[in-house]
């Protein structure tokens, strides 16, 4: 493949995992343009490299990211906003087909594999990809569904509350997946610089480790030089705790705080799936917080 006809459209580009596909990217010598709110720190997080262009813009005035669109032939699609998901993934990705883009890599979630309408976050990505997969003409459509997120540990664990203890509703040694967000921003970039027809509609469930509450409080004992605890709390605490953050949503806090009796939420399962795209093994949880441990100081 030639690198220079190539250009891969990023939303979501300054965060964990689109800044990790956003250097891998860059580093094949594939151009970027990433579309952010501020546009010159945009540039700066990747040292003005020529490869990144910027546009302006938000997703309350979608004009700029649609005329933005033309002349790339792929597009990175991370959304957060799980509210107006639905609408402006499926808007986006339909602007892209249209505008000649030939593959899309949406960052979907390993709930869309619950069963359906159980969780407010697996529905919310489940219609997403169905309303992507259904679009009419088309190109390929690869959807990578990561499990929990490793960085996550520094909001939903307990750090805002205790220096010396982190929480869960799970027993100290059951066992729970955990994904690296550079090993979902580093298969993306694989997926976005190999052959479309390779991957073509592809669907990659992403989990990078597996370990248990006591397992993860020791890691960061060691890591901290300072001994971490942890403790079981019930699904009524964890809830009151997430929503006292006032960072989420009542449909989201219960999402995260709540079982169900229909799927084991859990998901320990290392998918090796990672080591065949990647080539190398899954980055582990004790190495994730080894590397950020300076975000827990």
């Amino acid at each position: 493949m030639a690198n220079s006809s190539e250009r891969v459209f990023i939303l979501g580009g300054t965060g964990n995992v689109g800044s990790k596909t956003t250097r891998d990217l860059i580093a094949k010598g594939i151009p970027v343009t990433l579309y952010a709110r501020q546009p010159e720190k945009a540039k700066a997080l990747f040292e003005n490299n020529s490869l990144v262009n910027t546009i302006q813009g938000d997703y309350k005035d979608l004009a700029p990211l649609k005329e933005g669109l033309k002349g790339h032939t792929r597009l990175f699609l991370l959304i957060a906003d799980m509210y107006n998901m639905i609408h402006l993934k499926k808007t986006i990705a339909a602007w892209a087909y249209e505008a000649g883009v030939k593959q899309i890599v949406d960052i979907s979630s390993f709930t869309v594999s619950c069963p359906l309408r159980t969780t407010f976050i697996g529905v919310n990505h489940y219609e997403s990809e169905q309303a992507i997969y259904h679009l009419p003409n088309r190109g390929a459509y690869v959807a990578l569904r990561p499990g929990r997120f490793m960085s996550n540990i520094l909001m939903f664990d307990g750090f805002q509350f205790s220096k010396d203890t982190i929480f869960d509703t799970i027993d100290a040694d059951k066992p729970q997946g955990w994904v690296s967000p550079n090993d979902i921003g580093a298969v993306a970039a694989v997926v976005l610089s190999e052959d479309i027809e390779k991957h073509g509609d592809s669907v990659y469930e992403l989990n990078s480790d597996v370990a248990t509450p006591a397992q993860r409080a020791a890691y960061l004992s060691r890591i901290l030089g300072r001994e971490i605890k942890y403790k079981k709390i019930d699904s009524l605490e964890k809830y009151d705790m997430l929503m006292s953050t006032r960072h989420l949503s009542h449909p989201f806090a219960y999402c995260l705080s709540a079982n169900l009796a229909s799927y084991d939420m859990q998901n320990p399962t290392i998918t090796d799936g990672i080591h065949i795209l990647l080539r190398r093994k899954p980055e582990t949880l004790e190495k994730y917080l080894e590397d950020n441990k300076h975000l827990f100081k």
